[in-house]
């Protein structure tokens, strides 16, 4: 239970920084057109890119040297910050000669070049960001990270709104974003600089990125993956289509951002279990749990989501709507690939990871272009489910051959019936009183299917002793 002890501490903070998001989405979605929210969207997903590329996968990196070798901590802290500096100041030089060709290949012709350094800032300060961030994470201080994370979040929607308010469009957000990223760094820097020993250790280093770079690769894979549909509505619609995808998108990921606190507990937490010689016996609950709980969050947002909808989209984007049942299912799908790749990470494979991504994402690609032109969105969202159902295949199969645990299949079966049911009554009752009745009957056979109540009963006699 110490897993979601730890995940409850980062869901405070994840929590509120996302529901500060959620909450101004019906504010956001009125003071930007589809077509402006579309082109904020594309250019988020140009500015990760960035900001993969400077990481070379050291953030990644930093969970597994920094709690397996803590006597050289303050080190490879050093050779974290040194690889983002250099990687930042190359990529600031590049975007400034480059700046035309690179707005095109962002946004297109329809936008300004400043709109290509705009970008490479956005992804630096969140580089940084988020590599501070790390420290805290592998060192379990959640509430440093949980602080980290809040305070982003509300300094970059605060400003957005305002610069949206004052006309100055998707260069006023991303301006809100990249300043919040860069002020939380400013303030965290002198605790940071007392864990930094300045002194650069080139085999340490080399390990590192040989550790971290494979899971960059697989970052951009799956960013690609993800980023498809959008961005090949874009291309053979518009911008608007891209916009109103997106608004449906966000609902959809309402599970990913539920699901964000659990994988940044795990990150840290599956190698600090490896180490005390407990995960073989701790992972079967791992997976009986999650799937029990995620299961009755995504039933309950599929099931609810023309009504979520409509609650926190503006006008406009409507046609986002029908994408949102299977786009979380695909979601919850995603949630298992985090428990169920654990062998790779363990036995440092990481170079499957990428691998597998690819292949899931030619596949997912390939089936954008043959049914976008035919099916338009629905066709886009099909084309995620397929993609993800054959990552999480690949990633159940080879984790298991690398490290082997008695996964609770018939639990795992159950949450995945529960969902795919709940998207079948979706998509054919429109009645809100038979989608609710559904929902309790759903959530009775996965609350007890998966013994989330014997989880519930223990966690209360703990408590009482």
């Amino acid at each position: 239970m110490i897993l979601w002890r730890k995940t409850l501490g980062y869901a405070i903070g994840r929590g509120i920084s996302s529901t500060i998001a959620f909450l101004l989405l019906p504010v956001l979605t009125r003071l930007m057109t589809p077509t402006e929210f579309g082109a904020w969207q594309i250019a988020e997903f140009w500015a990760l890119l960035v900001m993969f590329s400077i990481r070379l996968g050291m953030e990644q990196a930093l969970f597994k040297f920094y709690v397996t070798i803590p006597q050289k901590r303050k080190i490879i802290l050093f050779n974290v910050l040194t690889v983002i500096a250099v990687m930042s100041s190359l990529f600031l030089i590049f975007g400034y000669l480059f700046r035309h060709t690179l707005s095109w290949i962002f946004l297109g012709t329809q936008f300004h070049s400043k709109f290509a350094i705009m970008i490479i800032l956005w992804g630096i300060a969140d580089s940084l960001f988020s590599t501070l961030a790390s420290v805290f994470q592998a060192e379990e201080r959640v509430k440093l990270f949980a602080l980290m994370d809040i305070s982003r979040g509300a300094l970059g929607y605060g400003f957005a709104i305002l610069l949206l308010i004052k006309g100055f469009g998707v260069s006023g957000v991303i301006s809100a974003r990249l300043g919040a990223s860069f002020a939380i760094v400013i303030t965290v820097i002198p605790a940071i600089l007392s864990r930094v020993k300045f002194k650069f250790d080139p085999k340490t280093a080399t390990a590192m990125l040989k550790y971290g770079i494979p899971l960059t690769l697989n970052l951009f894979v799956v960013r690609i993956f993800s980023f498809s549909d959008r961005w090949l509505l874009a291309k053979l619609a518009d911008f608007s289509a891209a916009g109103t995808y997106s608004a449906g998108v966000k609902i959809a990921a309402i599970i990913v951002v539920i699901l964000m606190p659990i994988r940044y507990a795990w990150s840290a937490r599956l190698f600090h279990l490896y180490q005390s010689g407990i995960l073989r016996n701790r992972l079967p609950d791992v997976w009986r749990q999650l799937s029990g709980a995620m299961a009755i969050i995504a039933s309950a947002l599929i099931l609810l989501s023309p009504e979520i909808f409509k609650l926190l989209i503006g006008p406009g984007y409507e046609s986002g709507m029908k994408i949102i049942p299977i786009l979380a299912g695909a979601y919850f799908l995603d949630s298992f690939i985090l428990i169920a790749d654990a062998g790779i990470y363990l036995r440092g494979k990481t170079i499957f990871v990428p691998i597998f991504t690819a292949i899931a994402a030619i596949i997912n690609i390939g089936l954008n272009i043959l049914w976008i032109p035919r099916y338009g969105a629905l066709g886009a969202a099909v084309s995620a489910l397929i993609g993800f159902f054959v990552l999480l295949f690949l990633s159940w199969r080879v984790g298991q051959f690398f490290f082997k645990i008695n996964i609770p299949y018939l639990k795992v079966g159950l949450a995945i019936s529960a969902v795919a049911v709940a998207i079948w009554i979706t998509y054919t009752i429109d009645s809100l009183f038979i989608r609710i009745f559904g929902l309790v009957l759903l959530v009775i056979a996965l609350f007890f299917g998966t013994n989330l109540d014997k989880d519930i009963k223990g966690i209360g006699e703990i408590d009482k002793q």
